[in-house]
């Protein structure tokens, strides 16, 4: 008998695209520890998202956990400074059709997995699973609970019920925005006008990558203690990687958007394996200003704003009934200016005792995502300990690949030495 599992409104918004990165070097032992250790996570059950067949047309999702090893490869082994080149040609050859699929290259294992099926939290916890030398690698801590497959109406509740008082506040700000304009986006790109000049455009999806120093989040703490109290480790990094795109010549737009996760309004005893993210774009903002990073972050939770963003989405997706198109242009502004896009997961402690081959300075965890429009250059970020893995992803005829690359080696050098004249000597 064929078994479904109904897929949210959230997991058909990101049912055309895909998640694909690499981590490494690690001990994922050989191809078949790989494949009996995804099956063994597939086999539990259709909740744990990775023996679905994602459908576009159709949230009854098909649940078949034998066919997970269909597309589980083994691949020539690759250094350290071929990973963007590999990345990029392992994105470009994904298909609709396959929820998942891995290559195990030497040390390294890329993935390529349907964005309906989870975001960022998935990936994490599958590397961690798989890159555990341990003969007896105790499963993710989700492998034996009950799975929250539909939780926005609970998570909405729940805000609604601790901030009664700031319900009004969130919805005349959704109609009426503040200084810090925000739009509720299933694509976390803002929605802000270009240029009349124009140019024909196709997508050329690339992406450069960073790693920087150990200790660069301890550093970070300490800095914002004296020149910017109360600042995420987030946003001043987010201001530190718009400062290096500016001092390598991009003109920057003067906006931002990112990608929330809705799990912090949900009780920490829950667990989401699907899609849980929102994003929300921010115009009339200087990216380039820890300060103004932080207002614009800390407002919108505080406010709820992720939430009522994911709620719009799906009171959308319902009404239209239409993925998030990967693709929003045919044509791109002679004169490009960089809008950036931030998906930071944080600090991933899933990650940190997996078993490493290289010191972190030395390791990789790199995404490739689809910048979506010409102008878009999306930024991920991960920290493993103290250190923050950068990837940078863009379209490679808007913007120069050796000059993003120089952007991104500007902060893996040194984050603080990038921020605003004013935050630094506050």
């Amino acid at each position: 008998m064929t078994q479904t599992y109904r897929a949210s409104s959230l997991d058909m918004l990101r049912s055309d695209s895909r998640i694909v990165t690499v981590l490494g070097p690690a001990d994922f032992g050989d191809l078949a520890r790989v494949q009996s250790r995804v099956l063994a996570l597939a086999s539990i059950g259709p909740a744990t998202r990775l023996g679905l067949r994602a459908d576009q047309s159709s949230a009854g999702w098909v649940y078949e956990p034998e066919r997970v090893l269909e597309h589980i490869a083994d691949g020539p082994a690759v250094g350290h400074e071929q990973l963007a080149k590999e990345l990029t040609e392992f994105s470009h050859a994904s298909t609709p059709g396959i929820p998942l699929r891995m290559r195990l290259a030497g040390r390294y294992l890329f993935l390529d997995l349907n964005h309906g099926l989870g975001d960022a939290l998935l990936p994490v916890d599958l590397f961690a699973y798989l890159a555990d030398a341990r003969p007896d690698a105790p499963l993710p801590a989700w492998a034996d609970r009950a799975v929250d497959g539909h939780p926005l109406r609970k998570a909405l509740l729940r805000w609604v019920v601790r901030n009664p008082r700031k319900v009004v506040d969130t919805i005349y700000d959704r109609v009426r925005p503040g200084s810090n304009h925000e739009s509720t986006t299933s694509a976390a790109a803002p929605d802000t006008p270009s240029p009349t000049a124009f140019r024909p455009w196709a997508p050329s999806a690339a992406v450069a990558t960073a790693v920087t120093r150990l200790g660069t989040t301890d550093a970070i703490r300490r800095w914002r203690e004296s020149h910017l109290p109360g600042a995420s480790v987030s946003a001043v990094m987010c201001a530190a990687v718009a400062s290096a795109f500016a001092r390598t010549s991009f003109p920057l737009d003067r906006s931002a958007a990112f990608l929330f996760d809705c799990r912090r309004y949900l009780p920490p005893s829950s667990v989401v394996l699907g899609n849980f993210a929102a994003g929300i774009g921010f115009t009339d903002i200087d990216p380039t200003s820890a300060g103004d990073v932080h207002d614009a972050l800390a407002g919108a939770i505080a406010k709820g704003r992720p939430i009522a963003s994911a709620t719009i989405s799906t009171i959308k997706y319902k009404r239209e009934h239409r993925a998030v198109s990967g693709v929003f242009d045919d044509r791109v502004p002679v004169r490009p200016k960089v809008k950036l896009m931030y998906s930071d997961v944080g600090r991933v402690r899933q990650l940190e005792p997996v078993s490493w081959l290289a010191e972190p300075a030395d390791r990789a965890f790199f995404v490739i995502a689809d910048p979506g429009r010409p102008e878009s250059v999306m930024i991920t970020m991960e920290t493993i300990g103290s250190v923050v893995f950068v990837s940078a992803s863009f379209h490679d005829n808007v913007f120069d690949s050796h000059t993003v690359q120089a952007a991104l080696d500007l902060v893996a050098a040194d984050p603080l030495a990038l921020l605003a004249p004013q935050e630094k000597t506050a």
